[in-house]
């Protein structure tokens, strides 16, 4: 499977430029998944009074996977019932989608105006199981446990460059003990795919400085799933929501 995928410092002054994610997306049609990052048009550090359209993200991925036969995700603030949740996004070309809400929430903003979500999700796409996570969800091992047999450990982030070394061990640490792909898309740059034996690398595409990309396989996992099957020794467990 070839990933797309989209930095906002490859995006023009820092800003998300949908034309130029548009244009990516319509002139590369072997890409079979793109992914945009945490809070891809607005960033994190927001502030309560900012308007937040619910709606017009999750249309604009529906649109882009139906037009160009590709799935789209990322994450983004939506408002619903009164309350904002950080929520994750993946439009698939059949028409359906797929929600995600940010368990642990991070920062000043977060901790005094967004709800957690309270659900697990895991998504299938061309062969490949996803599970979904948020930036700082991936500091908590419980509740990224493989308890389901995904394939790719999927996170959308803003790591600040000095917590990148935090990052990257984590990322290590999660793709080994679940035998899984991790798949980091970074909006401040340094994205990077982990597997339980090695880095992916990230490639910049010939040509453009807007997005990179990667490729993963479902052959390699099961590979992994059947040499070493750790995750049949894995724990029972609960988590309180």
């Amino acid at each position: 499977m070839n990933i797309g995928f989209f930095e906002n410092k490859y995006l023009s002054d820092g800003k998300t430029d949908l034309d130029i994610i548009h244009n990516a997306i319509a002139r590369n049609k072997n890409i079979d998944l793109w992914i945009l990052p945490e809070a891809f048009d607005t960033g994190c550090n927001i502030k309560p009074d900012t308007v937040i359209d619910s709606g017009q993200n999750v249309e604009l991925f529906k649109q882009w996977a139906a037009k160009y036969g590709t799935a789209v995700c990322g994450s983004f603030y939506f408002k619903e019932n009164g309350l904002i949740y950080n929520r994750f996004c993946a439009a698939l070309p059949d028409g359906s989608t797929v929600f995600y809400d940010k368990r642990h929430l991070f920062g000043d903003f977060e901790k005094q105006h967004v709800s957690p979500g309270n659900q697990i999700v895991s998504f299938e796409y061309k062969g490949l199981r996803f599970r979904p996570i948020i930036c700082y969800d991936l500091r908590f091992a419980v509740w990224c446990r493989n308890t389901d047999d995904y394939d790719v450990l999927l996170c959308v982030s803003q790591w600040p460059n000095q917590r990148l070394g935090d990052r990257a061990c984590l990322c290590k640490a999660r793709a080994i003990e679940n035998q899984c792909y991790v798949v980091n898309v970074n909006a401040q740059g340094f994205s990077k795919t982990e597997t339980p034996e090695y880095n992916v690398d990230v490639k910049q595409v010939r040509g453009s400085k807007k997005w990179v990309k990667i490729e993963i396989t479902k052959e390699y996992i099961k590979s992994i799933k059947s040499k070493k099957q750790y995750l049949a020794d894995r724990d029972d467990f609960a988590i309180k929501i």
